[in-house]
């Protein structure tokens, strides 16, 4: 019962990032099917194993971040381990791996 649950909710989330798509193939002659397949992994895959490992960076951060600031880094060290993957996990567009 539980894995049919899981099913339906990926094929879900699958269905509805592919379709998400379909505006900008009508306005957009340069659309390719590959796009839709590549935001649908982001979303289904790549998503949740980045925002888990920004949750891991700010744990990380907070075990060190007394040595850090001791050293007087603590901004760089921020912004290199928790903003930086904060950013690839929420502030990009799906299927965008350049940022």
């Amino acid at each position: 019962m539980y894995m049919n649950k899981i099913k339906y909710i990926t094929l879900s989330l699958v269905l509805f990032a592919t379709l998400g798509f379909a505006d900008t193939a009508e306005s957009n002659n340069d659309f390719d099917v590959s796009d839709g397949f590549l935001a649908a992994g982001d979303l289904v895959v790549v998503r949740p194993i980045s925002s888990a490992a920004t949750i891991g960076a700010f744990g990380i951060f907070a075990v060190i971040s007394p040595f850090t600031e001791m050293a007087g880094c603590t901004e760089e060290t921020y912004e290199g381990l928790v903003e930086s993957t904060g950013k690839f996990s929420f502030d990009r567009d799906l299927g965008d791996f350049k940022k």
